[in-house]
């Protein structure tokens, strides 16, 4: 009976102990506050590239290859003419297949060659004239013009360091509004850094013809970068 008696007591002890263990975590849990900063800012974009596209066909395997290496060469040195360096004009693709008869789909009517390269310069003025160059000296297919930044890492930096502080700036204002200050951050996350990919729209070139007298515009545009992050702070 006596060992009864001790081993109720010491679950009374030991519960009593555990509730009181849970009063004086709840009590000492930090208070919070959570907020999202944002920033939203728009920059002009610092290079600007195309992509360049040749494609030629001949009866034989070789001449549709050979023919290509002829245009491609003489669009690359028409381009190092106004001022473009190697480093500029880098191959995007290269395909080479036979054309199968449409009549006959075991009979190679043809063979075709097609020759890609991106061309990328930070004179955004000049992407009028690098189109112009390439239609004129063979090429027939210009794919796109994207305009960006050389160093995105330094905007978006900039971007999460803005919403950092406005995230600061939102929970401040909470505080002083409950009476309350901040005296620490709890947690931090990454909600979304963007920098906006621009795509001019109004270039839509498929086997251009060779005596434009006119510079084809091209008129580029600020780019947005935005950020999210999302932080808890402590109060006192």
């Amino acid at each position: 009976m006596k060992k009864f008696y001790a081993m109720f007591f010491m679950s009374v002890f030991l519960f009593c102990f555990s509730l009181g263990q849970t009063v004086v975590n709840a009590e000492s849990a930090p208070r919070t506050i959570s907020v999202q900063g944002e920033s939203d800012f728009t920059v002009t974009p610092d290079q600007v590239s195309v992509e360049i596209g040749i494609e030629t066909t001949g009866e034989t395997a070789q001449a549709a290859a050979q023919s290509n290496a002829a245009v491609m060469t003489k669009i690359q040195n028409a381009l190092y003419n106004i001022g473009l360096t190697e480093s500029d004009i880098k191959t995007s693709s290269y395909n080479f297949y036979p054309v199968y008869d449409k009549d006959n789909s075991q009979l190679i009517s043809q063979y075709k060659a097609e020759n890609t390269v991106i061309v990328t310069t930070a004179d955004i003025n000049q992407i009028g004239s690098i189109i112009d160059t390439a239609v004129r000296n063979g090429a027939n297919n210009i794919n796109s013009v994207k305009f960006g930044l050389k160093d995105e890492k330094k905007y978006k930096d900039s971007a999460i360091k803005a919403a950092v502080l406005d995230a600061k700036g939102k929970a401040r204002t909470i505080a002083d509004g409950l009476g309350k200050s901040i005296v620490n951050v709890v947690s931090a996350s990454e909600s979304n850094i963007y920098i906006e990919n621009y795509r001019a729209s109004n270039v839509s070139l498929k086997a251009m013809s060779a005596d434009m007298s006119t510079t084809t515009p091209i008129n580029a545009k600020d780019l947005n970068v935005t950020a999210r992050i999302s932080v808890t702070f402590e109060i006192n």
